[in-house]
């Protein structure tokens, strides 16, 4: 059985179809890529899976539940988890207060225990820098715990960001462009990255990418957007020969980007 099944997936705003129907299937410990150039619809699409937009129409179905019509949080509760092409951070706080605030959505003190700091509320708060640390760890950040993320270099930013995601224990993560403006050597270590979460946390992940070598190297399945439809879809080796993601895409010298 799929993790996730997106049926007919359509999306229309004013006149304007940003995205047609669009269809996927996700199984456990699955990593798909989707492509295409700016404006194709690609991070629509992530909208769509995340709650941000519901759909005009079509399904999307989750761990067998029905996600069309409910909320971000409530998509998040039920396990999906994504980052953003720009990274969001709370910059003005330290590297492990980022990853505390993601903790603490799992917290069940109530206001008077942590009014008075009672013996529940400094037992959960003890779990939740434990917690904090061990994921900072996992991401070769706790030397860096009490920098302020916003001091943090490019590449540190953005595997804080994909920490504090993973800190809800989401089934699926989506990735929007993790590797956007990094330089050869972080794309490297982001590449690493992604490979190493997918066994570790055994999740399965959405790819937004516009490097060819990131998304070739780690994809299972690969879909390519175009105004809104899918031109293709398949395996990394059938998208490389695909004449038309060739020319549309993969050709002219343009192979950094999708």
């Amino acid at each position: 059985m799929d993790l996730l099944n997106v049926k007919d997936l359509s999306i229309q705003f004013g006149g304007l179809k940003a995205v047609s129907d669009f269809n996927l299937s996700l199984k456990n410990n699955e990593l798909v890529a989707i492509i295409g150039p700016n404006g194709a619809g690609k991070t629509t699409v992530f909208n769509m899976l995340t709650g941000i937009y519901k759909p005009t129409s079509g399904d999307i179905t989750f761990d067998g539940k029905n996600m069309v019509g409910l909320k971000p949080n409530e998509f998040a509760k039920e396990g999906i988890a994504r980052t953003f092409q720009n990274i969001r951070l709370f910059n003005n706080v330290s590297v492990l207060d980022n990853i505390k605030i993601a903790l603490h959505l799992k917290v069940d003190y109530d206001f008077k225990s942590a009014l008075t700091r009672n013996k529940d509320f400094l037992k959960q708060e003890e779990e939740v820098e434990e917690k904090a640390f061990e994921m900072l760890k996992i991401f070769n950040l706790e030397k860096k715990a009490y920098l302020n993320a916003n001091n943090l270099p490019y590449g540190d930013q953005r595997r804080l960001e994909i920490a504090r995601a993973l800190t809800r224990d989401p089934k699926i993560l989506l990735l929007d462009e993790p590797v956007a403006g990094m330089n050869p050597n972080e794309i490297d270590g982001v590449i690493e990255l992604i490979k190493y979460i997918k066994e570790r946390f055994n999740l399965s992940i959405l790819l937004i990418e516009h490097h060819m070598n990131v998304v070739m190297s780690i994809s299972d399945k690969i879909k390519v957007l175009d105004f809104g439809q899918t031109i293709a879809d398949g395996l990394p080796e059938e998208i490389q020969k695909n004449e038309r993601v060739i020319q549309a895409y993969l050709g002219g010298g343009s192979k950094a980007h999708a």
